[in-house]
């Protein structure tokens, strides 16, 4: 979904067509190219720039085992409750996203 959503903009930038969208929705794994497209200011003219940095982000070192269980650690005690959605999250999403 993060790369089939980063796929449609980047076309739509080519057809002329990105300045026509007003709303932009996700759920999901589209949620991911969404949070790296507003780490950049004005995105939408740096389409292209992102892209690259979403690729080689993926493209990218995995997040070390240590750095997974750190994080556990973080959310373990930052939060109310703890599920195996968090364990879940952070040991086998960051797998993909690298961060």
């Amino acid at each position: 979904a993060m790369v089939g959503l980063l796929g449609s903009l980047v076309q739509l930038n080519k057809a002329g067509l990105l300045d026509c969208i007003l709303y932009l929705s996700g759920v999901s794994g589209s949620t991911w190219c969404m949070a790296s497209l507003y780490k950049e200011p004005d995105w939408s003219t740096k389409l292209e720039t992102v892209k690259d940095k979403i690729i080689e982000r993926l493209n990218g070192p995995e997040v070390s085992l240590t750095d997974k269980l750190e994080k556990l650690k973080k959310y373990y005690y930052g939060k109310k409750f703890f599920s195996l959605t968090d364990v879940w999250a952070v040991l086998f999403i960051t797998s993909y996203v690298k961060e």
